[in-house]
């Protein structure tokens, strides 16, 4: 039986959305809780959330205060700042334009789990093509393409230059290009209503090595998170991607079977039937993610045991210990001290 379907985004990708709309005066909060985000997304936002719920932010928050073009704006001035720092070290750890963009197809499913990129060369050309989780009409698909190949092409200015414009962009959203990426990109191209997404430019620009880009704050590395929750890749199976996507709502509470359904679009009944079905149970699965947040705060943290406890759910201390050694053999105390002894080594 195949595996019920839970497509997961970096958080990280709204953080220039928040800050954006927060300027503007806009109701992000509200916009998260419409979107059944976590509440803490805004201030943790290095976790993984199922990417119907990222969308549906972006979407609603762009409907809501009226800006046709939002994904479009905020992808283009977040530059390097909305991607994760994997993807990122891979940009800077390739030699040419070839290879980041290589790196960067390699590892781009760590910031969307069925978002993929590749290159394809057609003579003097190449196309660089994204592939969309979400087909056109889902909410927030047109934001999100647009934002998907801002990233590709602050990727590609990454060693072009940042002023350096496309041949041609294509996608698959109908209706007119927005104005302002005729602004940003006059020399190109729009093809509106495509059946493929793509950037296409030069094939002599290959060998480019770094580009220069001096205080330009699109190319400025994006900050590491305080805490770290989340992970580096989402993980291959449903009930440990759905573990990743519960660990944020942890600090709202204990999270209710009916969120957990409701992020996978289905009833709590189907869900619970689906995780036996894969050899689990909700409740092992909310167990997971207590335990994944216990240990990174233990680790990345100077909070107590005490304070921990009661964030991941325990309000007695020694419930939270006695539970902690069950899983990991030790009690809070003394797996920091090995971690700790570990890191010096």
């Amino acid at each position: 039986m195949p595996q019920p379907r839970l497509p997961v985004s970096h958080a990280i990708h709204l953080v220039p959305f928040f800050r954006f709309l927060d300027e503007l005066g806009a109701p992000v909060q509200h916009g998260v809780a419409q979107s059944k985000l976590p509440g803490r997304v805004v201030e943790s936002p290095d976790c993984y959330a199922p990417t119907e719920s990222v969308w549906a932010f972006i979407g609603k928050m762009a409907r809501s205060q009226d800006i046709p073009d939002l994904g479009l704006r905020v992808g283009y001035e977040g530059g390097l700042r909305m991607m994760g720092a994997g993807l990122v070290g891979e940009l800077e750890r390739a030699a040419s334009l070839l290879e980041g963009l290589q790196n960067f197809s390699h590892v781009i499913h760590r910031e969307s789990s069925e978002m993929a990129c590749w290159l394809s060369e057609d003579g003097d050309e190449v196309r660089f093509y994204l592939r969309k989780t979400f087909e056109p009409g889902v909410l927030g698909y047109r934001q999100t393409e647009w934002l998907g190949l801002m990233a590709m092409l602050t990727a590609i200015q990454f060693f072009a230059g940042p002023n350096w414009q496309p041949i041609r962009i294509s996608v698959r959203s109908k209706g007119p290009a927005p104005g302002l990426a005729y602004e940003l990109f006059g020399n190109a191209e729009f093809l509106m209503g495509q059946a493929e997404i793509f950037i296409a430019f030069p094939r002599a620009m290959l060998g480019l090595a770094h580009a220069l880009h001096g205080t330009d704050p699109r190319f400025q590395r994006p900050k590491p998170a305080a805490i770290g929750l989340g992970d580096d890749v989402p993980a291959a199976d449903f009930a440990n991607r759905l573990r990743q996507c519960l660990k944020p709502y942890l600090f709202d509470g204990y999270p209710d079977v009916r969120l957990a359904a409701g992020l996978v679009d289905t009833s709590p009944r189907t869900l619970q039937r689906r995780l036996r079905e894969l050899g689990t149970s909700y409740r092992a699965v909310v167990d997971g993610a207590r335990l994944d947040l216990a240990t990174r705060m233990l680790t990345r943290t100077d909070a107590t045991a005490a304070e921990i406890g009661n964030v991941v759910g325990y309000s007695d201390p020694s419930h939270f210990a006695r539970a902690f050694r069950r899983f990991t053999g030790m009690s809070p105390g003394e797996y920091r001290l090995a971690q700790e002894r570990h890191a010096e080594c």
